[in-house]
């Protein structure tokens, strides 16, 4: 994949997912299983994927100024850190910095306040 903003060039494997649309059972993971290697398997352009993002982000309740597809990146990394650990998510997206993978963990001071209460109350 090209990258747009100079990052390190990363390959990410193909895992087998347990849900059942996208797993090997599907008819979608079969179509695109026959895909030519280094070949595109459906022909979208970025400008059509932010216009579907866009589309589909209102009825699913995403306020507009996030309905954009770098948000699901956003969204996998910030699941990814809590369970693997900031590190390895650096090491697993070739960030150069650490400080590139921290910038998606920016939260609310309500949230800080929140998260930390709660740490506290287990102490």
């Amino acid at each position: 994949m090209q990258r747009l903003k100079g990052s390190l060039r990363t390959t990410q494997p193909l895992v087998e997912p347990s849900e059942p649309l996208l797993n090997g059972k599907s008819a979608l993971f079969a179509f695109a299983a026959k895909a030519e290697f280094a070949k595109p398997v459906f022909d979208l352009t970025r400008e059509r994927f932010w216009q579907i993002m866009r589309e589909h982000s209102k009825p699913a309740g995403i306020p507009a100024h996030l309905a954009h597809p770098h948000i699901l990146k956003h969204s996998i990394v910030m699941q990814t850190i809590h369970s693997a650990g900031i590190e390895n998510v650096r090491q697993h997206l070739e960030h150069k910095s650490i400080s590139s993978t921290g910038a998606y963990l920016k939260i609310s001071g309500e949230v800080a306040a929140r998260a930390v209460m709660d740490a506290l109350k287990g102490v």
